[in-house]
């Protein structure tokens, strides 16, 4: 599987709220040209919710496009239907993806483990290429070890994204007998480096939208034992990582891009909800040696 920092990337939209394909593929190739691990399309940063299937498929097809194999892409085929994500999963293998990222429904939190493991299952089959799997925080019954030990049995799936930021679960996961080869990947850029440092193979990152190279740096020293730069760089880092995830959407994000000359402004400019403060987000970059 993939190692190191692997990309959740935003999906730019036309002010007609369609994506932007055009500055997805310019992304594309920023995200080359800085040495990311791999980039995830149509994930939730991404506003996959708000895209229909058509939308979720043009998206793929043209970064795969760009990406010419400089680049892994893992396709996410996160959704409440699981047609659409069969459809996708088809064309993810069609196109060359690396990988797929699958997720539990959202809709479906009386889903019983055991359906559950079946969905995953199944996904994995249609997709019939190396599969992550991610269940959201209200599907306790695959969070827990046990239920994660028994999704690793399932044939093509090959590694699981944890989402938790609480300091134990890197130990609880790593303490499993799990399947050799099957990846661990922190999903929450506050916690990523501590579970880097304790064995996981990467991370899935927004932040690394912004700062890719700073957050690969991050993951070598982890994996070399260099800790006391990584503890530095770390503490660094987090007060960026807290102002783009200050929003639940990818508006900081978008803003920082803006910002940084990334992707054009557009005629609507991304604009943080009144609560929210921009210079918060500005002196963040700053501090992280990232011009804006």
């Amino acid at each position: 599987m993939i190692n190191g920092v692997i990309v959740d990337l935003i999906t730019p939209t036309q002010s007609s709220g369609a994506p932007d394909y055009e500055t997805v593929e310019v992304l594309v190739d920023w995200h080359v040209d800085n040495g990311s691990s791999a980039l995830l399309i149509g994930s939730s940063t991404g506003q996959s919710s708000t895209m229909n299937i058509d939308e979720r498929t043009e998206l793929l097809r043209r970064a795969l496009w760009q990406a010419d194999g400089r680049i892994p892409i893992i396709a996410d085929l996160g959704g409440d239907s699981a047609d659409h994500a069969a459809e996708l999963a088809s064309i993810a293998n069609e196109y060359g993806a690396s990988a797929v990222l699958i997720s539990a429904p959202t809709k479906e939190e009386a889903m019983s483990k055991n359906a559950l493991l079946k969905h995953f299952a199944s996904l994995a089959e249609a997709a019939q290429l190396p599969t992550l799997a991610r269940a959201e925080r209200n599907h306790a019954n695959i969070l827990s070890p046990i239920g994660i030990a028994e999704l690793a049995l399932i044939s093509g799936i090959e590694g699981f994204v944890d989402g938790s930021t609480k300091a134990t679960s890197a130990q609880e996961l790593l303490k499993l007998k799990l399947p050799k080869g099957f990846a661990l990947y922190a999903g929450h850029d506050t916690s990523a480096y501590q579970q880097m440092l304790a064995g996981y193979q990467g991370c899935i990152s927004v932040s690394a939208n912004v700062n890719p190279t700073l957050l690969l740096k991050l993951y070598a020293l982890a994996k070399t034992g260099a800790t006391a730069e990584a503890e530095i760089l770390n503490t660094h880092l987090q007060a960026l990582h807290l102002a783009l995830l200050e929003d639940p959407n990818s508006i900081p994000v978008k803003w920082a891009l803006v910002e940084m000359g990334c992707i054009p402004e557009g005629e609507h400019p991304p604009t943080l909800p009144q609560a929210s403060d921009y210079s918060n987000l500005r002196r963040a970059l700053r501090a992280a040696e990232i011009p804006v």
